[in-house]
């Protein structure tokens, strides 16, 4: 059994915060430099290099890539013989972390304590949340999203009839993108959860969201569903920043899971172009000391 001291933790989600504020995720910039090229509208073309030049900026000066530095979700994934002494402390301290990070690197707070009478804001972007869950993998993963609100906005659920069909799936997901992608800056990573249940679905699609660019499905049924969406989208023509253009998704990724035999679950979840992930692994021998 290894130990990992939760100050480790806590100073490793430091480090990701201002990571994930600061620096465009590589595979979304590749796609958004390969959109570039593939633009045909000068108008498309411009808005893309904009993007590209303020990913620049924020990296080089140390600026949030969004003015909305976002909501923070951290997952903590366990492996195999790896404890964490006092975990009853773990939250608490992440909370401490995201409040650390946020004042230190002048990022905007912008969580509110209660939802529908005070909406003060807390004043340091917290709580976050927090996920804990046993993995196979080893060591220590940990998984830092910030998370804007034009994106969350953009995030429905669906419950359709047992009997939908594919083409009744992209249709939805075409609908949901026509009506709201110009809300959350494309162009944006459409996720998409299938299955489950109605309280499980939207997790589904928040981690398809969140897959990386170029990781497709590993079922084939899927992967070819998921080329449909995006082509079908990006035939709209809504483009950049909503301006014109074959880019409004860089992606799409679909998550699925068994359902009831009475439902059909459906979530949709846009990530922009900003989207902010940061990920790290704590590995015993390094991170970590005998107990």
């Amino acid at each position: 059994m290894k130990s990992i001291e939760i100050s480790i933790i806590k100073n490793k989600v430091m480090e990701l915060i201002a990571e994930a504020s600061f620096n465009l995720p590589p595979d979304i910039r590749k796609a958004l430099e390969k959109s570039r090229e593939f633009e045909t509208s000068q108008r498309a073309r411009d808005v893309l290099d904009l993007i590209l030049k303020n990913a620049d900026i924020a990296a080089r000066e140390k600026l949030p890539l969004c003015q909305d530095c976002g909501r923070v979700y951290i997952g903590i994934g366990i492996g195999p013989c790896i404890c964490i002494p006092d975990p009853e402390k773990l939250n608490a301290q992440l909370d401490l972390a995201v409040a650390a990070a946020y004042n230190n690197n002048y990022l905007r707070k912008s969580v509110v304590n209660d939802p529908l009478f005070e909406r003060a804001n807390t004043g340091d972007n917290t709580p976050a949340i927090i996920t804990t869950f046993f993995s196979s993998g080893p060591g220590l993963s940990i998984d830092v999203v910030l998370k804007g609100g034009g994106s969350e906005n953009c995030s429905y659920l669906y419950m359709q009839n047992p009997s939908m069909s594919q083409e009744e799936l992209i249709g939805i997901v075409l609908k949901t993108v026509r009506e709201n992608v110009t809300k959350c800056c494309p162009p944006v990573i459409i996720g998409v959860g299938v299955g489950g249940t109605a309280s499980e679905v939207p997790k589904l699609a928040w981690k398809a969201s969140l897959r990386k660019l170029g990781c497709p499905s590993g079922d084939q049924r899927y992967r070819e569903l998921e080329n449909m969406i995006l082509e079908a989208v990006n035939s709209t023509g809504i483009g950049p920043q909503g301006l014109g253009g074959k880019t409004t998704a860089l992606g799409c990724n679909i998550e699925y899971a068994p359902c009831h035999i009475a439902t059909m679950p459906v979530a949709v979840f846009m990530s922009c172009h900003s989207t902010r992930r940061a990920s790290a692994k704590l590995l015993p021998g390094y991170d970590c000391k005998e107990l």
